[in-house]
C-alpha cells in the first residue's frame, strides 16, 4: 500500500483534541520531528535565504505578522519573478489551501502584474471569492479538499503554491501525487512553492494542523518529483525569531492574555526587524519556517541565486 502521508500519525489539531490526544500528539511529533538530516532525498539542495531587500519591502507586510509570516511575505516579495514569467511564459497558479485568497491579490501585486490566471482552493469557502471574482476576471476558487485537487486543475497552470497549508492536510503525500500525476502527464515547465511550519513550530504553535516539516520527510515529496526535477527549501528566520515568537505570542497564548504583538505593536515590530537580521547574520538549523521549491521539465535552474549562503546540498 502507498503511503499517503510523510506523518507516523494522523492525529489533526484542527478537529479539536482530548487531554489525552494531546499528550499524544506532542510525543508522536516530536517523534516524527527527530533525526531532520537523516535519509535525505540526495537530490535535495538547502540553502539559506538571505533577502537584500528587506528595508524596502518592511512596511508591505502587516505590522503585527507573525516572525514566519513575515518572512514568508519577504521570500515571496523576493521572488524572481522576472525570471519565472521567462521561464514559464504567462503564470498560471493554483493556490492550495488558498483562505480568502487574499494571496492572489498580493502575488500579483509582488510579481509586478505578471499573474495571468489564479485559482484557489480550499476546504472551506470564503466571501471573499466573490469579491474578488467581480473585481477580477483572472480569479477562480473551488471549494475541495487537497486531495481532492486533480478534478480542479486548470490547464495551463504551471505554479502550484501554498502558504501555510500543507501541515493541515491529512494525507499530504496523497496531495503530492496528484500534482505528481500533473507534471508526468503534461511534460511541461512547471514549480511549485509550498511554505511549512519547521520543527520548532510544535512548541511555538502547539495544536496546529497535523506535522511540522524537516529535511528528511520533505525528502519524502520531493523524491516523487526527483527523476524530472531539482528541488531546493529556503529555511527561513532562526533560534532570535523562534524566542521572538514565544515572547510576544506563544507566552501569551499560554497564559490566556492578549497577545504581546497586539498590544505592543511597535516595540514587536522593532524587536522582530533585529531578530529577522540576526538570524539572517548567523544561518541555523533551527529555522522558523521551510519554503520548498520543485521546479519541474526546467530549462534554466532559475532559483539558485536566491540563496546568498548555501548549507547543505
Amino acid at each position: 500500500m502507498m503511503k499517503r502521508t510523510t506523518s507516523i500519525h494522523n492525529l489533526n489539531a484542527d478537529r479539536g483534541l482530548s487531554k489525552f490526544q494531546k499528550i499524544v500528539y506532542l510525543f508522536l511529533n516530536w517523534i516524527n520531528n527527530l533525526f531532520p538530516y537523516v535519509h535525505i532525498d540526495k537530490k535535495l539542495e538547502i540553502k539559506y535565504f538571505n533577502s537584500i531587500s528587506i528595508a524596502s519591502l518592511w512596511k508591505r507586510s502587516p505590522i503585527t505578522s507573525s516572525p514566519s509570516r513575515k518572512l514568508s511575505d519577504l521570500f515571496w516579495m523576493n521572488l524572481p519573478w522576472s525570471k519565472i514569467e521567462k521561464e514559464l511564459g504567462r503564470i498560471n497558479v493554483m493556490d492550495i489551501g488558498c483562505g480568502s485568497g487574499e494571496y492572489g491579490t498580493k502575488l500579483t501585486q509582488w510579481s509586478k502584474n505578471r499573474i495571468d490566471h489564479y485559482t484557489g482552493i480550499d476546504l472551506h469557502k470564503h466571501d471573499n471569492w466573490i469579491s474578488l471574482k467581480k473585481k477580477d476576471k483572472k480569479f477562480t476558487f473551488y471549494q475541495s479538499r487537497a486531495e481532492d485537487i486533480d478534478q480542479y486543475i486548470k490547464k495551463g497552470t504551471n505554479l502550484f503554491i501554498s502558504q501555510s497549508a500543507i501541515e493541515h492536510f491529512d494525507n499530504d503525500l496523497e496531495f503530492f501525487k496528484q500534482i505528481q500525476a500533473y507534471c508526468t502527464g503534461n511534460k511541461k515547465n512547471m514549480i511549485q512553492i509550498h511554505l511549512m511550519p519547521s520543527a520548532p513550530c510544535l512548541y511555538l504553535y502547539l495544536f496546529h494542523g497535523a506535522r511540522q516539516y524537516t529535511p528528511r520527510n520533505i525528502s519524502k515529496i520531493t523524491k516523487l518529483f526527483s527523476a524530472f526535477s531539482y528541488s531546493i527549501i529556503f529555511p527561513l528566520g532562526g533560534r532570535q525569531c523562534n524566542r521572538l515568537h514565544y515572547k510576544f505570542i506563544t507566552a501569551s497564548h499560554l497564559k490566556k492574555v492578549r497577545e504581546k504583538r497586539i498590544s505592543q505593536p511597535e516595540e514587536y515590530d522593532k524587536a522582530l526587524w533585529k531578530a529577522i537580521r540576526d538570524d539572517m547574520k548567523k544561518p541555523t538549523r533551527s529555522c522558523s519556517f521551510y519554503a520548498l521549491v520543485i521546479h519541474s521539465f526546467y530549462r534554466n535552474k532559475i532559483f539558485q541565486a536566491m540563496s546568498l549562503k548555501k548549507i547543505i546540498s
